[in-house]
C-alpha cells in the first residue's frame, strides 16, 4: 500500500482586475480552513462573479493577512473542513442538547466548541465541532463571520445543482486525511458520510464499501470527485479499475468566474465556491 499524495501545497494567488477593496461590501468573502491551510475566494454578489481565488500554507491561518482585500465585506463565512460532523432531523435537534447529540458519534475534546448548520436544502441540521482557537482568530478579523462545516457547503451545493436529476449520483470530496461522500437520488440526500484514510486502497475500499452496503451498481452509477486529488492521481486511477463511470467535477455552475482562474482545477475548491449558498 502507497500513501496518498494529495494535491500539491503551493501557493495560488488570482486576482482579477475588476477587483475593488473599496467595493468590498458587495462583496462576499468565503474561507475555508483545516486548521493548517486557508483557502478564500471573494464573489462579487452584484455580477455574481468571483473574482478573487487564493490558497496559503501556513503553520496556522493568518487571517489577518486579508485585511488588504477589504474591511466591510457585505457577508463573510469560514467552513472547517474535519470528519466530526453529523446530520440530525430538525425534528430531532435540540440547541441544549447539541453537546450530547454530536458526542454520540464524535468525541468532543477540550478546546473545542459545538456548532451547528441548518442545511437550507432538507430539513436537518449538521452538527460538528470548531476549535475555540480558531473560532476566537475568525470572530477577531471577521465579527460578523458565519462559521460553517465544509460538509454543509458540499451537500447545499450538490442539492441545488442536482435538483433536476433522477438518477442516483455518488460524490466524494476529498481532504488529506479524510473525504466525504454524498449519495443522491431523484435529487434528494440519501446518504452522507466521512472516512479517514491513509493510502490510496483505502478511499477505494470505502467507497466501494458504500456501493455495496446501499446496492449500487459500479457499472452504472456515477462517481464525480472534488477536492485534493489530481487527475493523475493514484487513488483517481484504482477508482477506474473497479467504477466504469468517474468524473471530476465541474465548476459550480450557479456562479461566474473570472478568466483567471482558467487554470485553477475546476473540481479543486468547489465546497469554496459553494460555501456562499449557506448564506442565502
Amino acid at each position: 500500500m502507497s500513501e496518498v499524495k494529495t494535491s500539491p501545497a503551493a501557493s495560488i494567488d488570482l486576482i482579477d482586475e475588476s477587483f475593488d477593496p473599496k467595493k468590498s461590501n458587495t462583496y462576499h468573502l468565503s474561507m475555508l480552513s483545516n486548521g493548517k491551510k486557508l483557502s478564500y475566494a471573494i464573489l462579487d454578489t452584484n455580477t455574481n462573479k468571483y473574482l478573487v481565488l487564493s490558497s496559503q500554507t501556513e503553520t496556522f491561518p493568518k487571517f489577518e493577512t486579508l485585511e488588504k482585500l477589504g474591511s466591510n465585506f457585505k457577508s463573510v463565512t469560514c467552513a472547517v473542513a474535519h470528519p466530526k460532523f453529523t446530520l440530525i432531523p430538525s425534528a430531532l435537534f435540540d440547541i441544549e442538547n447539541k453537546n450530547s447529540l454530536l458526542a454520540f458519534n464524535h468525541p468532543i475534546e477540550k478546546g473545542e466548541k459545538t456548532h451547528s448548520d441548518t442545511l437550507r436544502g432538507m430539513d436537518a441540521k449538521n452538527l460538528f465541532t470548531i476549535s475555540e482557537e480558531l473560532e476566537s482568530a475568525v470572530k477577531k478579523q471577521f465579527p460578523k463571520a458565519h462559521v460553517v462545516h465544509n460538509s454543509t457547503a458540499f451537500i447545499e451545493g450538490l442539492l441545488l445543482q442536482n435538483k433536476n436529476s433522477r438518477h442516483k449520483k455518488v460524490f466524494a470530496n476529498l481532504h488529506s486525511n479524510y473525504f466525504e461522500i454524498v449519495i443522491l437520488e431523484g435529487g434528494e440526500l440519501l446518504f452522507s458520510n466521512a472516512f479517514q484514510y491513509k493510502t490510496a486502497e483505502d478511499i477505494a475500499y470505502y467507497i466501494l464499501f458504500v456501493y455495496e452496503q446501499l446496492h449500487l451498481n459500479p457499472e452504472e452509477i456515477e462517481l464525480t470527485l472534488s477536492g485534493e486529488i489530481e487527475k493523475t492521481a493514484q487513488e483517481h486511477t484504482l477508482l477506474y479499475n473497479y467504477i466504469r463511470h468517474v468524473k471530476f467535477a465541474s465548476f459550480p455552475d450557479s456562479f461566474k468566474y473570472s478568466y483567471k482562474f482558467e487554470d485553477v482545477p475546476s473540481h479543486k475548491f468547489w465546497t469554496l465556491f459553494t460555501q456562499y449558498l449557506t448564506t442565502a
